[in-house]
């Protein structure tokens, strides 16, 4: 086996005991009574153990595939803070095969009493993290108390600006949003609202938007957090409360009665692409009544030719949706060799890697408010910045998921060809279509397939 030894030496404990050379000797004998080579020495000289930003430790920690073992002269030398030994020997040495040897507190992970010590520290740490993250969320609570507003990390509240943690009136955005409170009381649906904004000179917004403007009670005076407090602010209202839950009433009913035709099937949706403007192709139908039948006409369209208070007008031809599924139906009977499946399991995996990289960055965050060096209102917001990132991406996890069921897509990859996906169900040839196919550009004379 080949062991790395790591030595570390703040300027205060050039003692004899501590010394390199002291060091450097107890930890090779170490070695030999293991029968270990020594693979290199790595000294931190005059560095302190309150982080592990260390030039010797992160070039021992990148060159963790080519050592069996890492050991140390006493576990303070790895790190003083609990946490960062801790993470050190989890998501470092352990992962990565590495042993991990304290020669003072005879703290050998290879041993199962050793392997249990470590369990001890995880117990002790995790029970640390929720006393912290408990402090942090009554800091929040009791900042909503006081009527202050939470600062998120979606950006300040349209209408106000933030100063000092402490929200003021915009007079300009704050006559908009009344425009925006007005007209929508009036028209009553969002997209002549957006028409409406246009025809009156705002910038249009997307749907999401206005739907968070109109239902967001800050506007009336109200901060909140969470589920866990919602109480009357110190900051000044926008729009008056009455004419606020007439518009809340509005949007109970949108949902309720919502203006969708249930009986449309999109199977190319969130597939098609204008070729000449860019935009996505929207579905739509309509009805026309001949000697007394009523026929629906199904359609693939230009966004711009739905929305032409927002975008140019673009000249691209619509298709009947019949004629068009068929002819991406044809093409993917002939199509083999499909490649989504590993390419959502790697999407997957990414996303999973970024909330271990957030969930990371609040341990970090947590060690700051530890160290008391830090202005615990920026804490505070920097925590908020992460939850709110952590919490989007955990949606997103979800959302990629269950769009698209694996145990579903096995199955249908299993086929060695695609001909009878003619035979299948809506559900599965809409599953099997957005598996194989990035996009679909419609050109002036001919339809595109991008492949996955």
């Amino acid at each position: 086996m080949k062991a790395a030894i790591y030595i570390r030496v703040s300027t205060q404990e050039q003692t004899e005991n501590y010394s390199i050379p002291a060091q450097t000797e107890k930890l090779q004998a170490l070695c030999m009574s293991k029968g270990w080579d020594v693979y290199d020495i790595f000294i931190d000289g005059g560095y302190s153990g309150s982080n592990i930003n260390r030039p010797a430790l992160q070039g021992m920690l990148s060159k963790l595939d080519k050592i069996d073992a890492v050991v140390v002269y006493r576990l303070d030398r790895l790190s003083r803070s609990q946490r960062d030994t801790l993470l050190l020997i989890e998501e470092y040495f352990l992962k990565n095969d590495v042993e991990f040897v304290s020669l003072s507190e005879t703290l050998d992970t290879s041993s199962p009493f050793g392997r249990a010590m470590i369990g001890i520290l995880s117990v002790f740490a995790q029970l640390e993290r929720e006393t912290i993250r408990d402090r942090l969320v009554m800091g929040k609570i009791k900042r909503i108390e006081e009527g202050l507003p939470m600062v998120t990390a979606k950006g300040r509240t349209f209408g106000y600006d933030v100063v000092d943690t402490k929200l003021y009136v915009n007079k300009e955005e704050a006559e908009q949003l009344q425009v925006i409170y007005d007209t929508f009381e009036d028209v009553q649906t969002i997209n002549l609202l957006q028409k409406e904004m246009h025809n009156k000179g705002y910038k249009v917004f997307n749907r999401k938007r206005y739907l968070n403007l109109l239902s967001n009670d800050v506007y009336i005076g109200y901060v909140g957090y969470a589920d866990k407090v919602h109480r009357k602010g110190i900051h000044e209202p926008i729009i008056k409360e009455d004419q606020f839950y007439r518009i809340q009433e509005i949007l109970k009913r949108m949902q309720k009665f919502p203006n969708i035709n249930k009986e449309s099937k999109s199977l190319l949706a969130s597939l098609l692409v204008c070729g000449k403007c860019g935009l996505p192709y929207l579905h739509a139908s309509k009805s026309t009544t001949s000697r007394g039948h009523v026929y629906r006409y199904r359609y693939y369209m230009c966004k711009s030719k739905k929305r032409l208070y927002q975008y140019e007008p673009c000249d691209n031809k619509m298709l009947r949706a019949d004629e068009l599924e068929k002819i991406v139906l044809d093409r993917v009977a002939n199509y083999s060799q499909p490649s989504q499946l590993k390419k959502q399991e790697r999407d997957l995996s990414k996303i999973k890697n970024k909330i271990i990289e957030q969930q990371n960055k609040k341990k970090r965050l947590f060690d700051l408010y530890l160290s008391g060096n830090y202005d615990k209102k920026e804490l505070d917001r920097m925590m908020l910045q992460i939850d709110t990132k952590l919490s989007e991406l955990e949606e997103k996890k979800e959302q990629h998921e269950n769009s698209l069921s694996k145990n579903d897509l096995k199955s249908i990859f299993e086929m060695n060809d695609f001909k009878n996906i003619y035979e299948m169900d809506f559900k599965n040839q809409q599953k099997l279509l957005r598996a194989l196919i990035e996009s679909i550009v419609i050109n002036e004379d001919n339809i595109e397939i991008n492949w996955k």
